[in-house]
């Protein structure tokens, strides 16, 4: 169990994890919270929309980058600065019954990765007694963790993972003696040359490509263009071949994207992706 002591003396999660560790919530002690054996994996509206097709999806969600850890939990969040933009919104560690559960589970996992493995393990062996091969466990909701030990540890499981990392998809250090590849598709970026080089490099390539766009489909917003998957549909990616899809920000007013349409950001606007579509084409 993780102690009070142990929280004061790490240098693994911010100083404000640890206040937050060590205060109440009505009444209850956050450190017995973290110690308790709730579940370590989650699930979101997006990933259920995949039971329409007959999959159960599970995921696990930890707090992104160093909004708790000391060392980023996102190893190319600051190349492709998408901290600010990250699907995670910027509330206090306790704003939320969800923002507690991911500041527990991060802090779990820095300071008692064994007890958070045996506790995730727990939680998927009990999902694949119901679902069988229809689970799917996607480890990194929120993070971008190589947990590819874990990963060999249960060949019968089917993971899936989105990654900025281009060289988890070309040297990958999941077994190939499973019964389910490892599935990840790389997450693209406009934030930077470099960016756009990693994600016309990863389309060229073959791997399978999300590119979230600035645009919901207002009235006067850029379409995204037909030949691109729909990404928002479901989030059964291992499911999709080598194709490149398109996802729509989320959560902003039409006037904050159209603010950002002259921003670095990994969002492609129309002026990125032709910027990409020609990186592909000249294989730069």
């Amino acid at each position: 169990m993780i102690t009070a002591e142990q929280i004061r003396d790490t240098g693994l999660i911010q100083d404000s994890a640890k206040s937050w560790a060590l205060d109440t919530y009505k009444g209850r002690s956050n450190l017995d919270y973290i110690n308790s054996n709730l579940p370590i994996l989650g699930t979101s509206t997006k990933v259920e929309k995949g039971e329409s097709k007959g999959y159960v999806t599970n995921v696990v969600y930890l707090q992104p980058h160093d909004k708790v850890a000391t060392t980023t939990l996102c190893a190319w969040a600051k190349t492709n600065k998408c901290f600010d933009d990250c699907l995670e919104d910027s509330g206090h560690l306790g704003m939320t019954t969800g923002e507690r559960a991911k500041s527990r589970r991060t802090i779990l996992f820095l300071l008692d990765a064994d007890r958070f493995y045996s506790l995730l393990r727990r939680d998927i062996d009990k999902e694949h007694k119901k679902h069988g091969d229809k689970l799917a466990i996607r480890l990194n909701g929120t993070s971008d963790i190589d947990f590819s030990g874990f990963i060999n540890s249960m060949p019968h499981i089917r993971f899936y993972d989105y990654s900025k990392g281009i060289r988890r998809l070309s040297h990958p250090k999941v077994s190939k003696d499973r019964k389910f590849p490892y599935d990840i598709t790389f997450s693209g970026s406009a934030v930077s040359d470099r960016t756009m080089k990693y994600t016309a490099q990863a389309i060229r390539n073959g791997y399978k490509t999300a590119i979230a766009f600035n645009t919901a489909h207002a009235k006067g917003e850029y379409r995204i263009p037909s030949e691109l998957a729909d990404f928002d549909e479901t989030d059964l990616r291992f499911l999709d071949g080598a194709v490149v899809g398109a996802l729509k920000a989320k959560g902003t007013s039409k006037a904050f994207r159209e603010s950002q349409n002259n921003v670095p950001s990994f969002f492609f606007n129309e002026r990125t992706y032709k910027d990409l579509q020609n990186l592909i084409a000249i294989g730069g």
